[in-house]
């Protein structure tokens, strides 16, 4: 293990040091053999889809106050909930009929807002959705503006693009197809329209959300064709790693930067959900005070630090809302110690920069 690895590892043994981060909240199922959590608002209501008892795979949203099924008694058969806001607007995709559209809650409401072949997979506080919707036969990202629902276009050389996130600023992040049949990530912004991301080395890019700075999480493929979870900032895109597995996805990130995804482990017999702060990847189970659960994936992160994915328990998939227990970020004097250790050796390892090129270039399985 090479220095800068050494002291990285300090640094992230000494996090997990400080004791218990994150008690398991369990969201429910709706009677099915599976559940996933895939928004969560500022205020910690998440929302997602699960099955059914029938095998149906329904829309929900959570407040607190217990899972509510957003698909009951309405005339869809399946639906899902991608996400929510602050004032509780959910946003997903209804299918009626076999067609897909995107829909929005809201007040016990169901509303479409969209033709047939359209998903809703973002919304942000203003109320503005983001997705995809068919136009003259392809596939092009859309963001709702006054209530209307505004084609963007496919990328330059490209014949299809869906959105995946939005800012209150009215930016999005997505990913399209580029000449040559490549995906790239993109960042649109109504005052620039559509920015193309790099990659990592390999072919393809996949942009899935974004804060109001502006920073895009999501993943992208390596030069070993493997998927790696990124952090673009300032031009940059950053290779988060990860958890030892050959492949890591990024999902959500917040106002601080901090990351939220999932990451094969070693051997890539499953998936563990992972919290990335300031450039340390963290497995999430490892910081868990709630016994018996195994937290497969992280979709979205909040400015509280609440995370939204999914767990399993006793063999079953749940919904779950990962939250601080009281006093959990409050180390030890030996914690504090280490983190300090870890921090000086990572300051000195920045002024070699030899080093620094190697740790950005973690070893890929092949």
């Amino acid at each position: 293990m090479n220095s800068i690895r050494l002291a990285s590892v300090l640094w992230a043994a000494c996090l997990c040091a400080a004791g218990p981060i994150y008690n398991v909240v369990d969201l429910g199922t709706l009677g099915g053999a599976s559940a996933q959590a895939f928004g969560l608002s500022s205020s910690g209501i998440a929302s997602g889809a699960a099955t059914t008892a029938s095998g149906y795979t329904h829309a929900f949203v959570n407040n607190g106050s217990g899972i509510t099924d957003l698909s009951l008694n309405t005339s869809a058969s399946e639906g899902g909930a991608a996400a929510v806001n602050a004032s509780g607007q959910v946003a997903g995709t209804a299918y009626i009929n076999g067609q897909a559209y995107a829909t929005l809650w809201m007040d016990s409401t169901t509303q479409a807002i969209a033709a047939a072949g359209s998903y809703a997979n973002a919304i942000n506080n203003a109320g503005q959705v983001a997705g995809m919707l068919t136009s003259d036969g392809q596939g092009n990202a859309f963001v709702t503006e006054n209530g209307a629902g505004v084609d963007l276009g496919a990328l330059p050389g490209g014949t299809w693009s869906s959105a995946y996130g939005i800012n209150d600023a009215g930016d999005v992040a997505g990913y399209g197809q580029v000449s040559g049949g490549d995906f790239r990530g993109f960042v649109w912004s109504p005052q620039t329209g559509y920015t193309i991301l790099g990659t990592l080395g390999g072919a393809n890019s996949y942009a899935m959300d974004l804060n109001d700075s502006g920073e895009v999480v999501g993943s992208s493929q390596t030069v070993s064709g493997y998927l790696n979870a990124f952090l673009y900032s300032d031009g940059l895109m950053q290779d988060l790693g990860t958890l030892g597995g050959s492949s890591s996805d990024a999902y959500g990130i917040n106002s601080a930067g901090d990351v939220a995804g999932y990451s094969y482990i070693a051997g890539d017999g499953m998936t563990h959900a992972f919290l990335d702060e300031n450039g340390v990847m963290l497995d999430l189970n490892s910081l868990l005070d709630t016994p018996g659960w195994i937290i497969t994936a992280a979709y979205a992160i909040n400015d509280s630090g609440e995370i939204a994915g999914t767990g399993i328990f006793d063999g079953v998939e749940h919904a779950v809302l990962l939250v601080d227990p009281p006093g959990a970020d409050t180390p030890e004097p030996a914690t504090i110690a280490m983190a300090i250790t870890a921090l000086a050796l990572l300051a000195l390892f920045r002024l070699r920069p030899l080093q620094r090129l190697k740790a950005r270039q973690p070893e890929r399985r092949r």
